[in-house]
C-alpha cells in the first residue's frame, strides 16, 4: 500500500513503488528467517531495483532504506509485538473444531474411565474372592460345631487324633461327591467304630459339604460373571477410544455438502435430525445422516444415490442404512477406486432345515467392503443360534462404526453370558479398503481364507480362539494389497475337511466375474471331496474386486 501511494505522488519515479512493494512481499516470505533475514531481504530488493536507475534523486531513498532497516533492526521486541498485533488479527478457532476437539476429549476421557472401571472390577473380584472364598477346614469346623457338641471324645478326636478325624472325614467327601449320601456302614474305619453318634456326624458333614459344593460353584458363576462385566466395560472403553480417534483423524467438516444433504433428505420427505460430514486426511468425504424413524416408512436407497448425488454433485457409493431403534443412521462416501462382487453358497448337513454357519457381506459407508463368516459349536439348531448370534452382533457393531476388535469383545462376553452351556462360535472378518486396495484379516478360530492375487493362490491363516471360550479372546490380525480382478475366499470348516490345496488350484483357474457361480462351484466340489463322517455345515463367501469405472 505505501509503495502504490508512493507511486501516486512520484509519477516519474516509479522504481520507488516497485522497491517498496517487491521487497515488503519478499520480506514477508522471508520472515520465518527472522529479522535479520526480514532486513537483509528488503535491503537487497531495493538496491536491485534502484541499481538500474542510479541518479542523484534515487540516492535519497537508498538512503532513507538503509537507515529504516537499521531503526527496525533496533526496535525492541515489545514494539514489534505491538506492530503484530496491530496489523494481524488474532487467529479465532472455529466453532466446529473446538466442538471436535471437545468430543475428542471427552470421548478419551470416558474410554479411559471405563478401563479404570473395568480393572476396579477386577481387583475387587480377586480381594472379595480370597475373602468369602468357602473351604474344607470351614466344612469340618462347622461339623465339629454341629454333631460333636457335648460329646465326651470331642477333646479325643478333634485335639489329641485330630489327623485321624480329618482323614476320615475326608474319605467320607470323597464319597459324597459321588453320591447324595454316606452311611458309617460304607466305611471300615476305627473312627467311625470308635464314634458315638457316627449318624449325626456323617449327616452334618453331608450338608455342610454340599452347602460348600453350591457356594463354590455360586461364586465361580459369579466370578465369570464379573469378568464378562469387566470385559464389557473393557470393549466399550476401546470403542469410545476409537471413535475418539478417528474423531480426531478427520481433517475436516463440510458445512456446505452438510446442508446440501438436508435439504435433499427434506424434499424427499426425510427428516434429518443430525448430519455430519467429515473430510478424511485423504480427501474423501463421508456424511452420517441420523433419521427419524416414523412408523412403516422404506428408504429407497437408489432414490436416494440418485438425489443426494445430484444434489452434492458428487459420486457417492450405494447408501448403507443400520437400524438404531427409534432412528435410522444413513452412512455414504464417495465412490471408490474399486467395488466388489459378492457372492454366497451354503449346504446344510445332511440337508438339514438349519445351517451352523452365518454370513454377512456389506458396504459400510466409509470406502470398505466387509465380510464377516461365523461358524456355531456343533451342527443343527444350536449352532445356528451361536453362528447367527456372534455374525448378527459383528455385523451391527461394525455398521455402527467399532473397529473389529473392540466388536470381538462384545461379542465374545455376550456368548459367555447368555447361557451357563458351553457356547461358543469362530468368527472370520474381512475388511477390503475399496480406495487403496488394502485388504485386513480378522480371525477368531475360523479356517483359513484363500486369495488370488496377481493371478497366483495365497492363504490367510489365523491361531487365536473362537469367541464364547474363555475371556479376553483377541483377532489374528493380518493385511495385504488386492487389485482389479484379485479374489477373496471365506469359508467354514466343512469346506476344509480334504484340505485347501485344491481351492487354490481352482482360484487360479477360474475366469468368470461372476463370484456367486465360484461360490457354489466350490461348495459344491468341497461337499464331493469331504470323507464320509466328517461331513458338516458348507459355507462359502466370495468377493471379486472390480475396477468402479
Amino acid at each position: 500500500i505505501l509503495g502504490v501511494a508512493l507511486m501516486l505522488s512520484m509519477l516519474e519515479r516509479p522504481y520507488a513503488a516497485v522497491g517498496f512493494a517487491f521487497g515488503g512481499l519478499l520480506a514477508g516470505v522471508f520472515s520465518p528467517l527472522g529479522k535479520m533475514g526480514c532486513a537483509i531481504v528488503f535491503l537487497l530488493t531495493n538496491g536491485l531495483v534502484a541499481i538500474p536507475n542510479i541518479s542523484y534523486q534515487t540516492l535519497p531513498l537508498l538512503y532513507e532504506t538503509v537507515v529504516a532497516t537499521l531503526l527496525f533492526m533496533l526496535l525492541p521486541q515489545k514494539v514489534n509485538g505491538f506492530f503484530n498485533k496491530l496489523f494481524s488479527p488474532a487467529p479465532q478457532s472455529s466453532l466446529a473444531e473446538g466442538l471436535r476437539n471437545s468430543v475428542v476429549m471427552r470421548l478419551s476421557f470416558a474410554a479411559e474411565a471405563l478401563q479404570d472401571v473395568s480393572q476396579t472390577v477386577e481387583e475387587v473380584s480377586k480381594k472379595l474372592k480370597k475373602i468369602n472364598a468357602p473351604t474344607f477346614e470351614h466344612v469340618f469346623q462347622k461339623t465339629e460345631d454341629c454333631a460333636c457338641v457335648g460329646c465326651s471324645m470331642r477333646i479325643y478326636c478333634w485335639e489329641s487324633n485330630k489327623g485321624e478325624t480329618l482323614s476320615s472325614l475326608l474319605s467320607a467327601t470323597k464319597q459324597l461327591r459321588k453320591k447324595a449320601t454316606v452311611h458309617p456302614s460304607d466305611f471300615e474305619t476305627e473312627f467311625f467304630d470308635r464314634c458315638l453318634h457316627p449318624e449325626k456326624l456323617l449327616d452334618a458333614l453331608t450338608e455342610h459339604f454340599h452347602d460348600f459344593l453350591s457356594r463354590d460353584a455360586a461364586g465361580r458363576r459369579l466370578e465369570e460373571i464379573q469378568g464378562v462385566i469387566a470385559e464389557q466395560f473393557q470393549g466399550i472403553s476401546q470403542m469410545l477410544l476409537g471413535l475418539s480417534e478417528e474423531f480426531h483423524s478427520a481433517s475436516r467438516y463440510d458445512y456446505d455438502t452438510a446442508e446440501q444433504i438436508r435439504n435433499g433428505l427434506l424434499a424427499m420427505e426425510l427428516n434429518p435430525l443430525d448430519i455430519s460430514c467429515q473430510v478424511d486426511r485423504y480427501g474423501r468425504l463421508t456424511a452420517e445422516v441420523r433419521l427419524h424413524r416414523e412408523d412403516n416408512q422404506k428408504v429407497n436407497r437408489s432414490i436416494l444415490l440418485r438425489e443426494l448425488s445430484a444434489k452434492c454433485n458428487r459420486d457417492f457409493e450405494t447408501p448403507t442404512i443400520a437400524d438404531g431403534g427409534n432412528s435410522l443412521l444413513l452412512t455414504l462416501s464417495e465412490k471408490a477406486e474399486y467395488t466388489v462382487s459378492f457372492g454366497v453358497a451354503q449346504a446344510a448337513y445332511r440337508n438339514n432345515k438349519l445351517c451352523g454357519d452365518a454370513y454377512q457381506g456389506f458396504f459400510d459407508g466409509r470406502g470398505r467392503f466387509v465380510m464377516i463368516v461365523s461358524d456355531g459349536m456343533g451342527k443343527g439348531g444350536r449352532a445356528a443360534v451361536d453362528g447367527t448370534m456372534a455374525c448378527g452382533l459383528m455385523t451391527r457393531l461394525i455398521k455402527a462404526g467399532f473397529h473389529p476388535d473392540s466388536a470381538l469383545k462384545i461379542v465374545n462376553s455376550a456368548m459367555l453370558y447368555k447361557s451357563a452351556d458351553e457356547s461358543l462360535a469362530t468368527v472370520d472378518v474381512t475388511v477390503l479398503d475399496l480406495f487403496s486396495g488394502i485388504t485386513e484379516f480378522y480371525k477368531a478360530g475360523s479356517p483359513p481364507t484363500l486369495l488370488r492375487k496377481n493371478k497366483k493362490a495365497g492363504i490367510a491363516t489365523g491361531e487365536a480362539l473362537p469367541a464364547g471360550i474363555v475371556r479376553g479372546v483377541t483377532f489374528d490380525h493380518s493385511q495385504t494389497s488386492l487389485s482389479q480382478g484379485d479374489i477373496i475366499v471365506m469359508m467354514s470348516d466343512g469346506v476344509t475337511c480334504d484340505g485347501t490345496d485344491w481351492i487354490g488350484v481352482e482360484l487360479e483357474v477360474w475366469n468368470s466375474p461372476d463370484a456367486t457361480a465360484l461360490a457354489e462351484h466350490l461348495a459344491n466340489y468341497a461337499k464331493r471331496r469331504c470323507p464320509e463322517g466328517q461331513e458338516d455345515d458348507i459355507t462359502v463367501a466370495v468377493a471379486i474386486i472390480e475396477k468402479t469405472y
